[in-house]
């Protein structure tokens, strides 16, 4: 085993990821779950059936220390029933079926001589048919905590309860054979769990955990005739420090989309106010318009501003936003000489890049043709929408950017 390698293998993915990648991670939230590829050192097991023609057989329990294990690759899948707290179950399954083939009888007698073996031909015996059959399963309860100081890192400390099982079958098709042999091993684990995730992006990440304290106990059977008793023997082992797993996984869920980024407490609660302060201004944009405007006195305002939100994916202006659009049209009839610019926007977290610029632009359309057909002359109006992906978005709340914004100014 090269546990060195390992470790290097696990670190220095993260050290130039982290170079490379600079995302932001929220919380493992409740409802969020993981899939995983796992690649470690543990308590698996394997087995071997003993030959079926010996005169004397002994038992010892197979080994189950993890450090004579080879690596061992498997899947981990997570559910966070809690804010923080994961479930876990993984596991690995393997078949295996050897064909059997028939012995050929040579010239040559048991015991020969090498001497006497000159101008004889050797026998062939029998290649046994074999099947055999190895898996292993856990479960296990995580708790997580976020890494003062150090972005996309989380560390999480937990408990595991493992089974592994294998089995193997061998029988020679030949005179001497007795029958089919059979090996059998069991294995029972628990142990004390610690690891860090760093997140290359929102929703993946890589991984690297040990077990601080691992108890495991083997159980092993050979049968080396049919209608024999079983011979057994079992152990226990403590292992400290042990089965470094080095994984690579998904995350999904409600704090996979909505990743993001807080450098301190000042800004979260800044954000926070400037996020509100924005929802009261919008909704007073909508309130104050939410009837149709009959008349705009000819000393109006310089400059009037109005909105028009959408639901997802939807680009006809909605029938409680048509008094917005209204006011518009109005305030250009009754000054002759304003204009006015349609600018049309959409979330970007929602859909891909060409989807949202072409629902962007189909809105700031609609809300155009609306104007011409309550008698605004096409010349008077100035009708953009997002260029591209980059396109800075007029509101922090991302539902709030599915809008049309239309500016009305005295020229």
């Amino acid at each position: 085993m090269n546990i060195p390698k390992l470790l290097i293998s696990a670190v220095l993915p993260m050290m130039s990821l982290t170079v490379a990648a600079q995302v932001c991670v929220n919380t493992p939230q409740k409802k969020d779950f993981t899939i995983a590829a796992t690649v470690g050192y543990n308590s698996f097991t394997n087995v071997s059936a003993p030959q079926g023609n010996l005169s004397d057989y002994e038992a010892s329990a197979l080994t189950s220390v993890w450090m004579d294990k080879k690596l061992m690759v498997g899947f981990e899948g997570g559910f966070f029933f809690a804010d923080k707290w994961k479930l876990n179950l993984g596991g690995g399954l393997n078949f295996t079926h050897n064909p059997g083939y028939l012995d050929v009888p040579g010239t040559a007698e048991s015991g020969m001589s090498p001497e006497d073996m000159m101008g004889e031909i050797p026998n062939y015996r029998a290649v046994a048919s074999q099947y055999s059959c190895a898996y292993q399963a856990y479960t296990g309860v995580d708790r997580y905590f976020g890494v003062k100081g150090v972005k996309n890192l989380m560390c999480y400390a937990g408990i595991r309860a493992g089974f592994s099982y294998a089995l193997n079958e061998q029988k020679y098709d030949e005179w001497t054979s007795m029958g089919t042999s059979v090996g059998e091993a069991w294995n029972l684990r628990g142990s004390l769990i610690f690891g860090i995730d760093y997140f290359v992006l929102p929703a993946m990440y890589v991984g690297l955990s040990i077990d601080p304290f691992q108890y495991t106990y083997n159980l092993t059977s050979y049968r080396p005739q049919e209608g024999l008793k079983p011979l057994r023997a079992d152990s226990h082992n403590f292992s400290i420090l042990s089965a470094p797993t080095l994984k690579v996984g998904f995350k999904f869920g409600k704090s996979s989309r909505n990743a993001c980024c807080q450098e301190t407490d000042v800004n979260m609660a800044n954000n926070k106010t400037n996020a509100l302060r924005e929802i009261v201004e919008v909704e007073k944009i909508v309130r104050d318009t939410v009837e149709i405007i009959k008349e705009v006195p000819a000393l109006a305002p310089e400059t009037i501003t109005r909105t028009v939100f959408y639901s997802i994916n939807e680009v006809e202006v909605p029938a409680a936003q048509e008094p917005n659009v209204a006011t518009i049209a109005t305030y250009l009839k009754n000054n002759p000489g304003s204009k006015a610019t349609v600018v049309g926007y959409a979330d970007k977290d929602t859909g891909t890049v060409a989807i949202n610029l072409r629902l962007a632009k189909q809105r700031a359309d609609n809300v155009a043709q609306m104007l011409q057909n309550l008698g605004v002359d096409p010349s008077r109006l100035e009708v953009s929408s997002m260029l591209n992906e980059k396109t800075e978005q007029p509101f922090s709340q991302n539902d709030l950017n599915r809008v049309v914004i239309m500016t009305a100014y005295a020229k």
